[in-house]
Parts: C-alpha cells; structure tokens; sequence
C-alpha cells in the first residue's frame, strides 16, 4: 500500500508543478494587460498634454501676430473685419475678445473630453458666464459665432447670453 502511495507522488508533483505554472501565466498575462492599459493611459495623457501645448503656441502666434500694425491694416481692408472692428473701440479688443471665444470652445471641448477635473470646469463656466455679460464680447459672438462649428458649444454660449441677447439668438435660429 506505501508502495502504491509512493507512486501517485510523481503525478501529484506534476500536478502542483502544472497548477502553478498555470497560476504564474495567468499572473503575468493579467500583469502584462495592466502595463498595457497603463501604458496606453500615458500615451492619452501625453497626447492630450500636446495638443494642449499646441493649441497654446498656436493660440500665442495668432494674436501676436494679429496684434501687428501690418496686420490690422491688411484687416481693415477687409469688409468683415471693417465691420467687426467697429463693434469694438480698436482692433486690438477685437482680436483679445475672439482669442477669448476661442478658449473658450477649447475647454468646452476638453470638457466634452472629460479631460478637465468638474471643479475646473465649474470656474471656466463662472468665468465665461461673468464675459459674457461684457456688451464688447456679445456683439462680437453675435457677428462670428456661425465661425465656431460645434453647435453645441454655439447653445452653450448663448445660453449664457443676457436674456434680450439670448432670445434674438434663439429667434433668429429659428428662422
């Protein structure tokens, strides 16, 4: 009977050996998809982070080089900008106020994106709805928001609008 004992040993040793190694591979696949998605999740964040450095140094160009004498003279040759200057005392109002809107779809968008923490949101959205009640900054939404092309974000703006302002948008949308 010891005998017969003693001869099940090898098999009950291959058995442990093989659970184990099981265990191991199911430990390491488990821990490679983890780096995985850990690596993916850095690469997102990175990407993000890039493209928000991009907006930024794009963002910076623009009006710099908006803000020339050479390009405000150029504009003002222009009809639209002609008539958007005169909603506002000097040109460099007007490029300040659009490089505003611009922001702001921008963390509009990044809101879309759940990439901004609600917290931040909630003071981005205070800051927009305390413009947006500069005369300046809603003449000029009025004259380009067709520009901006998520109409989401167009809603969203003008819901911030003063109510008289709200109600000639919502009227003229539904023309």
């Amino acid at each position: 009977m010891a005998d017969s004992m003693l001869s099940y040993i090898p098999l009950l040793s291959i058995a442990v050996t093989s659970g184990l190694l099981v265990m191991a591979l199911i430990s390491f696949s488990t821990a490679r998809k983890s780096i995985q998605k850990q690596s993916e999740q850095q690469m997102n964040n990175l990407k993000t982070l890039n493209e928000q450095q991009i907006y930024e140094r794009l963002t910076e160009v623009r009006l710099r080089l908006q803000n020339t004498d050479d390009f405000t003279k150029l504009a003002a040759e222009s009809p639209i900008y002609a008539e958007r200057f005169t909603l506002v005392n000097k040109p460099s109002e007007y490029y300040t106020i659009m490089a505003f809107l611009d922001l702001f779809e921008y963390v509009y968008h990044l809101r879309g994106e759940n990439s901004i923490d609600n917290v931040v949101w909630i003071r981005w959205k205070a800051l927009m709805e305390t413009i947006m009640t500069i005369p300046k900054f809603v003449r000029v939404w009025e004259k380009t928001r067709y520009s901006h092309s998520d109409d989401q974000f167009k809603g969203f703006i003008d819901s911030l609008l003063p109510v008289k302002n709200n109600t000639q948008a919502t009227d003229s949308q539904r023309q």
